[in-house]
């Protein structure tokens, strides 16, 4: 298990209550609770920045779709069918 440090963190004393209820109803402490939420955060902020990336590589390399193209593809996607 990788070594624990302590942050420090101001939220509202609402948000604090919603936690304390939630760390009630799930057998779960707040602490717990928190380093879920920012692991699922910090992992999705991480993907979302690898797409970005990926995106402007790809815009870099040439590889793009005209506007027009992805306009009519996305009307024969949603148009209904005969």
């Amino acid at each position: 298990m990788a070594k624990s440090v302590t942050i420090a963190a101001r939220v509202d004393a609402d948000l604090d209550n919603e936690l304390e209820r939630l760390a009630a109803a799930a057998g779960r402490s707040k602490s717990w609770l928190v380093n879920e939420a920012l692991r699922s955060s910090v992992a999705t902020e991480q993907q979302f920045l690898a797409a970005v990336e990926e995106g402007k590589q790809a815009l870099r390399d040439g590889r793009t779709v005209d506007h027009q193209m992805v306009v009519a593809a996305f009307e024969r996607i949603v148009s209904p069918r005969p």
